[in-house]
């Protein structure tokens, strides 16, 4: 009965003391100016640019008691620059040609993100009759939207296409620079170096062409690859 008793004390105790610690401090911040470093797997391989201006447009409709009181049209313009890349990391595929040269089947290209803006060239503007009082608002909201917008339209067809021919080149000068330089590849240094890449119908173009090094052009071109 003692040792029981002993025992719930010494539980008790230690309880309490628990409770009396005060609590752990919660992390600190990353200070403002201070450097996260983030390691990318692999590295990448940077492979094109698109710079282009973009426009985000807002309009707000006013009424009283259901009476339409004009509405205010405001505008965010802004320099916009696009990178794009191709990872190192992944598997890269690469077959000799009959006359010499090699196909080299990359990673597909992936945007780099966030996409750069040029703030010292961002212009705002609104119009309408209450703009002095809603315009500041829907410009500040029109701002807070434009790193996720363009983030998303980097990555549509429109622009992976208009930059995909870009990336074709810039693929095939670091194969020409880099592969070609180790010993199992000199012998086909020199020769034609053909890109595709992960995402484009490479294995109808196998299927189409087989080993026949004239067929794979005018099997890109006719797809407009």
């Amino acid at each position: 009965m003692v040792l029981a008793l002993s025992l719930l004390a010494n539980v008790l105790l230690a309880v309490w003391l628990w409770r009396a610690l005060p609590p752990a401090p919660a992390p600190l911040p990353t200070a403002v100016g201070e450097a996260v470093v983030l390691r990318t797997p692999g590295g990448r391989l940077e492979v094109s640019e698109l710079r282009q201006t973009e426009s985000f447009e807002v309009t707000r409709d006013h009424d009283v008691l259901g009476v339409p009181m004009g509405s205010t049209y405001s505008r965010v313009r802004v320099p916009a620059h696009y990178r794009y890349h191709v990872d190192l990391a992944p598997e890269w595929r690469v077959r000799v040609l009959p006359d010499g040269g090699v196909r080299v089947i990359a990673p597909r290209v992936r945007p780099s993100l966030p996409v750069a803006i040029d703030t010292a060239q961002l212009q705002t503007e609104s119009r309408g009759l209450w703009s002095l009082f809603t315009g500041p608002a829907q410009v500040k909201a029109l701002e807070k939207g434009i790193t996720a917008q363009l983030g998303r339209k980097a990555a549509t067809a429109p622009l992976l296409d208009r930059q995909r021919e870009a990336a074709r080149k810039t693929v095939a000068e670091f194969v020409a620079k880099w592969l070609m330089t180790q010993t199992a590849w000199q012998p086909h240094a020199g020769r034609t170096v053909q890109v595709l890449f992960a995402d484009e119908p490479i294995e109808a173009l196998n299927a189409a062409c087989g080993s026949r090094p004239d067929c794979a052009a005018q099997w890109l071109g006719a797809q407009g690859l």
